[in-house]
């Protein structure tokens, strides 16, 4: 924390207290309570006997154990139903029932099972606690961008794999969210728990003891002050635990930041292969597809569509909104879920692709990096990436694509353009047949889209066969060898640059002007018929 940040807390706090001040002083005089000095005075009263102590620790402890046992239940069943449609179906249901449940409502059930001792206090913190932390990550699970789990697939990623080094890390905001939310909703738990061991005369015991059985007990013999003190203490504590946490919280992840980022810097210094043979990673593929349709639950977007991409060639796509171009990309990599169907065969040097594989891989706009990854660990995560010879290859690529200072750094932490760069970097580490990439430069702005356009023509172009979605005619005739307008039955196919040209001469050239206005002619005549004869799609 820095010495602003540190300050900014402690005038936050500040303020606070005398706010508080002034409410209860304004309370006093308007309702005859305690004002702030005879509350003082009562918990250090109560402070003196070793009351207060006593009080504060019995509290805590019962919160502390709920809160453990709640937890990790509530947020291991948010994942499953979060991420298992069979689960969520089975299980989603019977959870909201329970959920509803208030916990004040199973006091009696707990009464009834476990009497007045620590395991029905324990039971009701618990049960609340899961509860909330089920909510939390179930929702957090459900929205990780798919994306997400189809690059992972496209990388040859495990099962094991994707959850220890993705699921989990791209969910912790959740996970941390849910740990602070639950743990103030126990410490409430608690507060109405303990004060149902008003009446157990049992003195002595410790679980009739706590800060709600002293608040109770204090208005029953009329002690105002140390009724306002204990609820007062109820709120220090639950600053007192969040703060607690958030620390455990950030001195964990600091400390696993520090090793990961240092690991990266050793990995990567000590993959040198200066004076030794360049590692090569040409590994373009032929992609033949055949009668492919794909579509929405029960609208199909496009059917029949025949498509071919040679070795090492770059094929743009351009088309509306909607004509089916990002479907098309999830037809080829076979990326389905519960709502998407695709048919047709789709074959990668004479080889079926019927799942999504590391032959396939894909560079996405809104998703094209792991934030939580070091740069290093972005490049290094596929599958094929193993050994002394991936370690040079990734190290080599890193180098080349201008991201070799940045080995140490969280993807978070680069530019959009250093984003893009690193999913290209990442993608051909991992050796595809055939790239997808799906409007990877759209989000940037137009000087840097153009560098991306340069970069994408020196280091990729040729090395991998690659499909290139784009809104953009210009960057559709510079970055592709042919351009395709439509995605089905209706669309054109054009030669665009020649290979032996160089950006710069071919974009200001009169067969570019030629071919733009080809280009620009046939989306227009494709526009047209598709909303003369087609009704709208919902192609994302």
């Amino acid at each position: 924390m820095s010495a602003s940040q540190a300050t900014r807390l402690v005038a936050k706090y500040a303020f606070g207290l005398a706010g508080l001040a002034v409410i209860l002083e304004t309370l006093s005089l308007a309702t005859g309570l305690p004002g702030s000095r005879q509350i003082l005075s009562g918990q250090f009263e109560q402070w003196m006997s070793g009351t207060l102590t006593h009080d504060v620790l019995v509290t805590v402890a019962r919160c502390t154990i709920g809160w453990l046992v709640g937890a990790p239940i509530g947020i291991a069943l948010g994942f499953v139903t979060g991420r298992s449609r069979a689960a969520s179906t089975a299980l989603e249901g019977l959870f909201t029932l329970l959920r509803a449940i208030p916990f004040i409502a199973l006091a009696p059930l707990s009464l009834r099972l476990f009497g007045l001792n620590e395991s029905g206090k324990v039971f009701l913190v618990a049960w609340a606690v899961a509860g909330v932390c089920w909510v939390v990550m179930h929702e957090t699970a459900r929205s990780l961008p798919a994306e997400m789990l189809w690059r992972a697939q496209s990388l040859g990623t495990s099962t094991f794999k994707w959850i220890t080094r993705i699921l989990l890390p791209g969910t912790s905001n959740g996970v941390f969210a849910a740990l602070r939310t639950s743990l103030s909703i126990g410490l409430i738990v608690v507060a109405v728990a303990e004060m149902g061991g008003v009446y157990e005369r049992t003195s002595g015991l410790w679980w009739s003891e706590g800060l709600g059985y002293r608040i109770f007990r204090a208005y029953d013999i009329a002690r105002d002050d140390l009724l306002l003190g204990g609820i007062l203490v109820f709120s220090l504590i639950g600053i007192l635990l969040d703060g607690i946490l958030i620390l455990i919280t950030w001195l964990f992840t600091a400390t696993l930041n520090r090793s990961r980022q240092s690991a990266a810097i050793s990995a990567f210094n000590g993959a040198d292969s200066r004076g030794q043979q360049r590692v090569g990673y040409s590994s373009a593929g032929e992609l033949k597809g055949r009668a492919i349709g794909a579509g929405y639950r029960d609208n199909t977007v496009f059917d029949g569509l025949d498509i071919s991409v040679s070795a090492g060639e770059t094929l743009s796509i351009v088309g509306p909104s909607g004509c089916g171009k990002t479907t098309l990309l999830r037809a080829i990599g076979r990326f389905h879920d519960d709502t998407f169907f695709s048919h047709g065969e789709v074959l990668l040097d004479g080889v079926a692709v019927s799942a999504p594989n590391a032959d396939v891989g894909v560079v996405f706009q809104n998703a094209p990096v792991y934030d939580f990854m070091t740069v290093w660990e972005n490049v290094v995560f596929g599958s094929r990436v193993t050994g002394r010879a991936g370690a040079e290859l990734a190290r080599q690529l890193l180098e080349e694509f201008g991201l070799g200072h940045k080995v140490a750094d969280f993807a978070n932490e680069l530019s959009g353009g250093e984003r893009q760069r690193l999913a290209l970097c990442a993608s051909l580490a991992n050796a595809p047949r055939i790239l997808l990439l799906d409007e990877p430069f759209g989000a940037l702005d137009a000087f840097t889209r153009r560098q991306l356009q340069t970069f994408f023509d020196l280091h990729v172009r040729s090395r991998v066969s690659t499909i290139f979605v784009t809104h953009d005619i210009n960057e559709a005739l510079i970055v592709g060898d042919s351009v395709l307008v439509g995605v089905d039955e209706r669309a054109r196919s054009f030669v665009a640059r020649p290979k032996d040209h160089q950006i710069e001469d071919w974009e200001f050239s009169s067969d570019f002007s030629s071919k733009k206005r080809d280009v620009l002619l046939a989306l227009k005549a494709y526009t047209a018929e598709r909303a003369a004869g087609d009704p709208p799609d919902s192609d994302s």
